[in-house]
């Protein structure tokens, strides 16, 4: 195992020392629910604790996305599983997260904002999978810092997105800043896909996250095969994707479906 990269990462959260401590309780089907709002396919989440760098739950799906037990699952086995060149980064990927959630929002807002990048994680066969990781902050200290998180890692190997030193911060009624690179220091930019589509265009890119082919979208939207191809352009434009592959994978990693 790569010490010296654990060593980054854990250095990373050293900011987040918690001092002052909560009383915590765990709401499973509250958080069953956020979970499966958070995910676009096979998925699993866990709960990890910051003051006692423990995690207090495990859910069970984790057997089918990696293969494993969810009382093997430790802070010590996510760093064994994550691929070898991944692990190298991901340091720059906590150390931002650190950075946004205590520095660059109000503590009042640490509660409304998930993170989001993209990780590779060994299967128990021995293959690796590419993870959307989410987490979102359940518990602040009194101190205001990140106690109890909810953690979700979604299997999205189907979508061959790229695995890449970039981070998004997507906001509840907040300000939401997508795929920032890491590799220096960052600077926050907001960018509102809200207004970036059309209605239409939503329509388009919702049935084609729910796997409609484009001419099935045009009989579903009443719209000829010419029109909707033409709505692709502009949104692949847009995004400055190459195709629709790329394009599912960007929307599903920014939170936009």
């Amino acid at each position: 195992m790569d010490q010296d990269s654990i060593a980054r990462i854990k250095a990373a959260w050293k900011p987040n020392k918690i001092k002052k401590p909560v009383k915590t309780e765990l709401y499973l089907n509250i958080i069953e629910q956020v979970a499966n709002l958070f995910s676009a396919g096979s998925f699993y989440y866990y709960i990890m604790n910051f003051d006692t760098m423990r995690m207090e739950h495990v859910d069970e799906r984790i057997k089918s996305v990696l293969g494993l037990d969810p009382k093997d699952w430790s802070l010590e086995k996510v760093f064994d599983l994550v691929h070898p060149e991944d692990l190298k980064h991901m340091h720059r990927k906590e150390a931002a997260a650190v950075d946004f959630i205590l520095n660059r929002i109000p503590t009042e807002d640490i509660l409304k904002y998930k993170v989001a990048y993209v990780i590779r994680l060994r299967h128990t066969d021995g293959s690796y999978r590419t993870i959307l990781q989410q987490s979102k902050t359940l518990t602040v200290s009194e101190d205001g810092k990140v106690q109890q998180v909810l953690g979700i890692h979604t299997d999205v190997s189907h979508l061959n997105m790229p695995v890449d030193n970039k981070i998004s911060f997507i906001g509840d009624g907040r300000p939401s800043f997508f795929a920032i690179p890491t590799e220096e220091n960052f600077t926050p930019e907001h960018y509102d896909y809200s207004t970036l589509f059309t209605p239409r265009e939503k329509e388009i890119l919702s049935n084609i996250a729910n796997g409609k082919t484009f001419g099935e979208i045009a009989g579903i939207l009443n719209l000829s095969p010419h029109t909707i191809n033409t709505h692709k352009k502009n949104i692949l434009r847009k995004t400055d994707c190459r195709n629709t592959t790329e394009l599912i994978a960007r929307c599903v990693r920014d939170g936009i479906i």
